[in-house]
């Protein structure tokens, strides 16, 4: 936990954001592994959801998940590439609000490198017939029914490959905010080329 000097030292709390981040990829617990993930899409306007931390390159600040290439979000990123990540961790009593701009990886080599990673459970989400968000006259997850409940050979799940995604979200922005009895802190870290500068904002 970082310690009341830190919270005052813009250096430290960055540092302290890249840890955090980089926990939140490896702990499944830690609060940052399932941030919120915001986007725009030209019919829905701002749409926002849930997904999980996969990898944080913290030397070229970029932060990935994983996702259906027929899913909405994936088509409304190609059309428009602004992002926005929300973290929050009550423990630490911290958020994080980071824009990013995304790129979109499909059947390159970011993915076959991250396919290979998956385990077979994982890929069975990709098998579906029809693409996420399609309606259905039943509450189903599309799986087909003989792969339910069980998981897919290996054969079987290298049909998924071609729908398995790697959204890569480079950090344009950090807006750090701590909260706290004895007086919130904020603080806004801008990057340009990797490189941050700080500037402390009311809260």
């Amino acid at each position: 936990m970082m310690s009341m000097l830190s919270k005052e030292n813009s250096s430290e709390i960055f540092e302290d954001i890249k840890r955090n981040l980089t926990r939140g990829v490896k702990d499944r617990k830690h609060s940052f592994h399932t941030p919120v993930f915001s986007n725009i899409d030209n019919e829905d306007g701002i749409t926002s959801r849930v997904v999980v931390l996969r990898q944080f390159d913290s030397l070229n600040m970029v932060l990935n998940f994983h996702t259906d290439f027929r899913s909405p979000k994936t088509f409304s990123l190609q059309q428009n590439n602004n992002s926005s990540f929300v973290f929050y961790d009550h423990k630490l009593k911290i958020q994080l609000r980071i824009k990013t701009t995304s790129v979109i990886n499909n059947q390159n080599n970011i993915t076959e490198e991250m396919w290979e990673k998956t385990k077979l459970f994982s890929r069975k989400c990709y098998l579906t017939e029809k693409a996420p968000s399609s309606n259905t006259n039943l509450p189903e997850d599309g799986i087909d029914e003989k792969l339910r409940g069980k998981e897919p050979s290996l054969e079987e799940s290298e049909k998924g490959y071609k729908n398995f995604t790697v959204v890569q979200n480079q950090i344009q922005e950090i807006d750090w905010l701590y909260l706290a009895a004895s007086g919130h802190r904020r603080l806004k870290i801008i990057l340009e080329k990797q490189t941050p500068s700080f500037q402390w904002i009311i809260p």
